[in-house]
């Protein structure tokens, strides 16, 4: 049923009908008012959620999945900023009308979104005090985990930290993402990391398969699950 390229739409009343590997309990988050109003959006791995040069149109609310927040630079250079998982959502920002520049977000995996055209949004969720106040505390916890991993690039080896990127971006255990950009999200030089690549192959924590690698999920946790960005 899924076998990527465009993003697909669905109601909401065929959630229980798309498989799923997390719930969560959105219904917590939103009236029933609101959700009638609501789609469904599935997006497939490297899929964009989100591109700079297009116009954000709804907000989203992940359901299942992760994604990667860039940064694009005036000179076309992106950067790799944050990761989203189940109960994240994406274009909060927009909403509140605090961000000029929209950011892209990319799939890492399957990503299920609840998807809120803006116009409704706009008009409902911005006079809702329970949504005020929730959106609130998710920002302040977003803050506080972009600080977190400052701290953490300064504080921590990069074995460890390296363990967790993996993790995070690894897809049915095999990681594949551009060695330039892991670097640079990381705070380390590209020789420093691929030093610390060849290490982890000489451990048995990951066994290279071409451009990829096969991860060892179950040492690499005890290396990096204390640190994962979500």
């Amino acid at each position: 049923m899924f076998l990527g390229g465009e993003m697909k739409k669905y109601q909401l009343k065929d959630l229980n009908g798309l498989k799923t590997t997390k719930t969560i309990d959105f219904r917590t988050y939103f009236s029933e008012e609101l959700l009638a109003k609501a789609e469904l959006f599935v997006y497939e791995k490297n899929d964009y959620i989100v591109r700079l040069d297009q116009k954000v149109e709804h907000l989203f609310f992940l359901l299942e999945g992760r994604a990667k927040i860039y940064k694009i630079h005036e000179n076309g250079k992106r950067s790799l900023l944050q990761f989203l998982g189940t109960g994240d959502f994406i274009g909060e920002l927009t909403l509140l009308d605090v961000e000029d520049q929209v950011k892209d977000v990319q799939a890492i995996d399957r990503c299920l979104c609840l998807a809120f055209p803006y116009t409704t949004a706009q008009t409902e969720l911005l006079d809702d005090n329970h949504f005020l106040r929730m959106i609130s505390k998710y920002l302040g916890r977003k803050v506080l985990l972009r600080v977190e991993h400052f701290s953490n690039n300064q504080n921590y080896e990069l074995k460890y930290r390296l363990a967790a990127y993996m993790l995070q971006t690894e897809v049915d255990g095999i990681y594949h993402e551009r060695q330039t950009e892991t670097a640079e999200f990381l705070g380390v030089s590209y020789r420093h990391l691929m030093y610390t690549l060849n290490e982890f192959m000489e451990n048995q924590l990951v066994v290279k398969c071409g451009k990829s690698y096969e991860l060892n999920i179950t040492e690499l946790k005890k290396l990096g699950e204390g640190l994962m960005d979500y």
